[in-house]
């Protein structure tokens, strides 16, 4: 008998990640409880589009709003479709998973691959109040749904997609692979799913594509060798993205028509370019890492207006080691707000108000979004036609056979680590090839600020170690980017309007090599000879240039729980054969001085390392 209940109530639940708190972080905390929120409602889900209030809501969440929620087991190896979907008989599809499901469930996915072979009928339609859940903690290394089905959208008519977004659902722990040359991973259409840490890699047009007037939330994700975009946002979506990782595709984010995202806390880097911005689009970017990317950081064109920061509310970005131009407005006609940011002097052209005196009116704000009405259907959103600018485009990658095994990787660990109880599969996992993409820390340049103010912000926890290295079978696979050995670029395949897809320019495909930068293992086809591992996982911290960390000498349970008292997210390090807790990582070493003081004010043993 299986010691997790069918039905749980939410109010335990919540008080167990308050409970836990000692051992799970921030993040973790948010992940688990968006799950949960979609499970048991929509009275939380409407507060938590504000990202900082959702740790004191699961604290202050009472009883009064306890509802219960039903788990559905799928095993792709070992289940049946005419079983009952319980821990010990599994059904073996998604798609039976997501045709019987009730809403308040939980679908449950056991490790394995999710596809046509294993009788998998695409693109999967995800379901109001139903969460797909695989392994959050790896980003869902060894959960792999893949595969492409015909989706006749509202917007832009016939299109290829593995998964189409709904409201109310979520999405987390899967590895989304569409293998179509112009297909698409999930298609989020004026709907607003909760999409949470997964990989979205190898599909052959775009990761994640949200169109009409769609307002989801997509954090911590990791999008990695799409073949054009590895977000595009268009129509008047208002998404957030929060805590992604936009790698190696040709444009890491592009933003198009009246879509007016906000892009919080990203590394969007080795991308041909970082952050396309076309249209009329009017994007909030604040606290983004944006570097190592071929050309340029950010691009904007045509009536394109992004807010990178005012004086009242600063953009705290980072634009760094970017091959030509750090920002590109050369041939946008607006004023671009750039004021508070990391930026070298030398590397942007355009318009841009690094003062701060752009009228605030003018800028839109960050409230939460309700969804509008969806586009008639057979309606065609117009094809942008930018004005001709000194940057090519990327192409789209044709990807591998539908009969071939995708090869897999490494990712940088997920922050998130709700867990509930994953059925083990009988026969060996899929085998991956890893990657262990680097990041890179901003302190290694230099540049001139632009009126950047000092940090407000608290302490920014460093994320949860990876999982343990027996849970996935890997090949290892290192290749140097600086190498003498040239790495091809994968032929461009022309696109036709007539077929429906979203207008993309043609180019070389990125190859991500960025003058000294370091190295950065590619994975190959399983077929390739191999040599040496790959490097440690990257840290987030370095990315965002946390150069000091507050820890404390808390060997007994008693002062541990003083160190928790005064900062409850605090965790165990491990610092040169020390066992140490972590209260906190900074940017600004006034502030981690200031916890210091706090906690040698309690008689803590803390120090500061960087």
């Amino acid at each position: 008998m299986s010691w997790f209940p069918a039905q749980i109530d939410r109010s335990i639940c919540l008080q167990t990640i308050v409970s836990k708190g000692d051992n799970w972080s921030q993040t973790a905390k948010l992940g688990t409880f968006i799950t949960l929120s979609l499970l048991c409602g929509s009275a939380l889900m409407e507060q938590s589009a504000v990202v900082a209030q959702v740790p004191l809501q699961v604290a202050q969440t009472s009883s009064s709003q306890a509802s219960n929620y039903s788990l559905l087991f799928v095993n792709s190896t070992i289940g049946t479709d005419s079983n009952n979907g319980s821990e010990q008989a599994p059904l073996k599809t998604i798609t039976q998973a997501l045709r019987v499901v009730q809403p308040n469930t939980i679908i449950v996915l056991a490790p394995g691959t999710y596809s046509a072979e294993t009788g998998e009928t695409f693109p999967l339609q995800l379901k109001p109040k139903t969460t797909i859940k695989g392994e959050p903690r790896d980003r869902g290394q060894a959960v792999i749904i893949k595969g492409s089905g015909v989706f006749l959208s509202r917007s832009f008519a016939r299109q290829n997609v593995t998964i189409v977004g709904a409201n109310q659902a979520g999405l987390t722990g899967v590895t989304v692979t569409n293998p179509h040359n112009q297909g698409y991973g999930l298609w989020v259409e004026s709907t607003s799913p909760v999409v949470s840490d997964n990989t979205f890699t190898a599909n052959g047009h775009d990761g994640v594509s949200v169109v009409g007037s769609s307002a989801p939330i997509l954090r911590n994700n990791y999008f990695y060798q799409n073949g054009a975009n590895g977000i595009t946002i268009y129509g008047t979506s208002r998404p957030e993205l929060a805590e992604n990782i936009f790698e190696k595709t040709g444009f890491g984010i592009n933003i198009a028509q009246n879509a007016a995202p906000r892009i919080v806390g990203n590394r969007i880097t080795q991308n041909k370019d970082g952050i396309v911005i076309q249209g009329r689009a009017q994007p909030i970017l604040r606290n983004n890492v944006v570097d190592g990317n071929d050309r340029d950081g950010m691009v904007a064109i045509a009536g394109a207006r992004p807010n990178l920061g005012t004086s009242a509310d600063p953009g705290n970005n980072t634009f760094l080691n970017n091959g030509q131009l750090d920002i590109n407005s050369k041939a946008s006609s607006e004023t671009i707000p750039t004021f508070g940011n990391q930026i070298a002097s030398a590397k942007t052209n355009g318009k841009l108000d690094f003062l701060g005196t752009a009228t605030v009116a003018d800028i839109p704000t960050a409230s939460p979004i309700s969804v509008a009405s969806s586009i008639g259907i057979g309606q065609q959103l117009p094809r942008t036609q930018p004005p001709i600018i000194s940057i090519s485009v990327p192409p789209t990658v044709k990807s591998a056979p539908e009969g071939q095994r995708t090869p897999l990787f490494s990712r940088p660990a997920a922050t998130s680590a709700a867990r509930l109880p994953v059925p083990k599969a009988i026969v060996t996992r899929p085998a991956p090839i890893r990657v262990a993409p680097p990041m890179l820390s901003p302190a290694t340049v230099q540049p001139a600020l632009f009126n950047r103010p000092a940090s407000t912000t608290g302490a920014i926890e460093i994320p949860v170690p990876p999982p343990e290295s027996g849970s996935v079978a890997s090949v290892p696979v290192a290749s140097s980017r600086n190498s003498s050995t040239p790495i091809p670029s994968a032929p461009a395949i022309a696109l036709s309007n007539s077929q429906g897809v979203l207008p993309v320019p043609k180019g070389d495909a990125p190859i991500g090599n960025v003058g000294n930068m370091p190295t950065v293992p590619v994975w190959r086809s399983a077929t390739r000879n191999s040599e040496g591992s790959p490097p440690a996982l990257p840290s987030r911290a370095i990315a965002l240039g946390l150069r000091y960390r507050v820890v404390v000498e808390a060997v007994s349970a008693g002062e541990q729980a003083q160190v928790r008292a005064i900062v409850p997210d605090a965790f165990t390090v491990s610092l040169r054969g020390r066992t140490l807790m972590q209260a906190g990582a900074f940017g600004d070493q006034a502030k981690a001085n200031e916890l210091l003081q706090t906690l040698s004010s309690q008689g803590l043993k803390a120090s500061i390392e960087q």
